[in-house]
């Protein structure tokens, strides 16, 4: 077996490992990911003439929106206060903006890979609800799961693959027999260990996004459940939506926005970042003051006194606002809505591979601007990964496949 063989499966597997781990393994991610880059950096020196797979090259459209980003990135950072830690920081963000072409890289030199990943994710979700049931003592109980993933971590990573397996619910639905039971049984096995792990998270995006985004999901998604399994779903649903509201943990987590500073540390240090981000802004509000570049809450105002190392206004956009100003926001914005308008006019595609992908794309981009509102989610690597490397995965899907069709 020549090495032209092997080095082009390697990369599709160590995107599985990177794809089971997302849920429920920060050391798995922090492992496979770098593995996967130098995979690609191997190709990108070696493998382009080599390897017997050709590669597509990536969406235009996709290619004007980084360079966009990129640029202005840059340019951001060079006019900016502190030059040195804004390339800092622009360095780190190319490293997550690779998960996209190296998600697009692996599946070309492994076509029918794109079919193992909703059951890797699924096996991710049944992993994470375990684990979580036993960080409770085998209760659901809110433990905000801290010990294995991380609270903001695992909250971004449930909200963005339970609908992905909703879909891949409905889509297991156009199979037939033994197949169809179960792959049911099985998508249905890793919503359960989404819940759990739900409601031992219990954070409270976590707890409006998830059955927002898995809803559309189901409703769009809605004419492939012609059997009881559409009904029982919802009925599901229903009985989680009753024990949500009667989980005294969960209910105090709501009521605590509403309290008072000294009881309310967490939604107070947030209003402080975000009231910090707009004066920044205020202040350079054309180019910001540099990426990461943005300084810390005045100590006159901090709810905690100890300085923190994460230097974000808990808002994505605000974040971009603060540090790359209007021209960076104008940027961004057309940079994470690319993909959108690269997959529109599959939407109502009737290859149920793509239907499915570009729904999945769609929810994650979702997701982005509903979690960006909280939390300076770009600044979440594990994240990050997990959302360009699903937009990569409906990308290829749509324009990469060999014949369209994988």
């Amino acid at each position: 077996m020549s090495i032209n063989t092997i080095l082009p499966a390697i990369g599709p597997i160590i995107l599985g490992i990177l794809c089971l781990a997302q849920p429920f393994s920060r050391a798995g991610i922090n492992v496979s990911y770098p593995f996967l880059v130098l995979w690609g950096l191997i190709w990108l020196v070696y493998g382009r003439k080599s390897w017997p797979t050709k590669v597509k090259p990536l969406p235009l459209e996709w290619l004007k929106g980084l360079a966009a980003i990129l640029s202005v990135y840059l340019f951001t950072s060079v006019v900016g206060a502190d030059p040195l830690l804004s390339l800092t920081s622009l360095f780190v963000n190319l490293y997550v903006f690779l998960a996209l072409p190296l998600t697009w890289l692996a599946l070309s030199q492994w076509p029918n890979f794109i079919h193992l990943l909703p059951y890797l994710y699924g096996l991710g979700l049944v992993l994470t609800g375990a684990v979580t049931f036993a960080q409770g003592n085998c209760r659901l109980t809110c433990v905000r799961a801290m010990s294995h993933l991380g609270i903001i971590d695992l909250s971004g990573v449930l909200i963005e693959l339970t609908p992905l397996i909703v879909g891949a619910l409905a889509m297991a639905q156009s199979d037939h027999g033994r197949k169809k039971v179960a792959k049911t049984l099985f998508f249905m096995l890793a919503l359960a260990g989404a819940f759990v792990a739900m409601i031992n998270n219990c954070t409270r995006i976590t707890l409006l996004c998830l059955p927002f985004l898995s809803g559309v999901m189901f409703l769009v998604n809605y004419r492939n459940f012609k059997n009881p399994i559409g009904a029982f779903f919802v009925l599901l649903a229903l009985v989680g939506c009753v024990y949500i509201v009667q989980n005294g943990a969960i209910v105090s987590r709501f009521k605590d926005i509403s309290l008072s500073t000294s009881a309310s540390f967490n939604n107070s240090e947030r209003f402080s970042r975000w009231d910090n981000g707009y004066e920044v802004f205020r202040e350079h509000p054309l180019l910001g003051v540099g990426p990461g570049a943005m300084p810390d809450v005045p100590l006159e105002k901090r709810v905690n006194p100890a300085p923190n190392e994460y230097r974000h206004a808990h808002n994505v956009f605000l974040t971009v606002m603060a540090e790359m100003g209007l021209v960076g926001l104008v940027a961004f914005l057309y940079f994470v809505t690319r993909p959108i308008k690269i997959l529109w006019p599959y939407r109502k595609s009737p290859d149920k591979l793509t239907f499915f992908w570009t729904w999945s794309a769609f929810l994650v981009i979702v997701h982005l601007f509903l979690n960006g509102v909280t939390d300076h989610v770009f600044g979440n690597k594990m994240m990050m990964f997990l959302h360009f490397s699903i937009i990569g995965s409906a990308l290829w899907v749509a324009l990469g496949r060999p014949n369209g069709r994988a």
